[in-house]
């Protein structure tokens, strides 16, 4: 009966990590290699998101005085790549909006307001003034990464279009 118990207790708990993913807010990419991905959204698309999590010193995305920066709808987007490979995010919209971009383990799925820690390469923002061209750069370490990547409101905006590029080099 007890090796009944246990082994039922190991299939649920490696479906639970079989299963893992994204929350269904978060727009998963599927970026190329070497390759640029352009992305059309709008900010309608996102949710309030409590910023706590970005002044954590684990996180480091954003300090207090920088908040209003971000504190609009935050449009999450992820995808995955390969060791040793640098990321170019840039964003193009005449709206106010920023832009912020982190990266964790491949085994992870962590997002905002839940983001405790990020990778060692850390958080990477970018908020410029209004039709300026906000753009972040990242680098995945020695393992695969998952790349997540936010749109953001200034001063509590929630709407309007932007354009997103992904440029990924190995």
């Amino acid at each position: 009966m007890k090796s009944l118990i246990v082994t039922l207790l190991l299939i649920v708990s490696s479906w639970g990590v079989a299963t893992a993913q994204f929350p269904e807010h978060v727009k998963v990419l599927n970026v190329e290699l070497n390759k640029t991905q352009t992305i059309k959204g709008n900010l309608s698309e996102g949710r309030f998101v409590d910023l706590r999590f970005g002044m954590r010193g684990s996180v480091n995305c954003f300090t207090e005085g920088q908040k209003k920066y971000f504190n609009g709808h935050h449009r999450l987007y992820a995808f995955k790549v390969p060791a040793n490979t640098k990321v170019l995010v840039e964003l193009t919209t005449n709206n106010n909006m920023s832009l912020y971009g982190y990266m964790i383990d491949a085994k992870r799925f962590d997002v905002p307001p839940y983001l405790e820690n990020v990778s060692k390469a850390g958080c990477s923002s970018s908020a410029k003034p209004q039709g300026e061209l906000e753009r972040i750069m990242l680098k995945a370490g020695t393992t695969a990464t998952h790349v997540v990547v936010a749109v953001t409101g200034i001063e509590e905006n929630s709407t309007g279009d932007f354009t997103l590029k992904v440029t990924t080099r190995q």
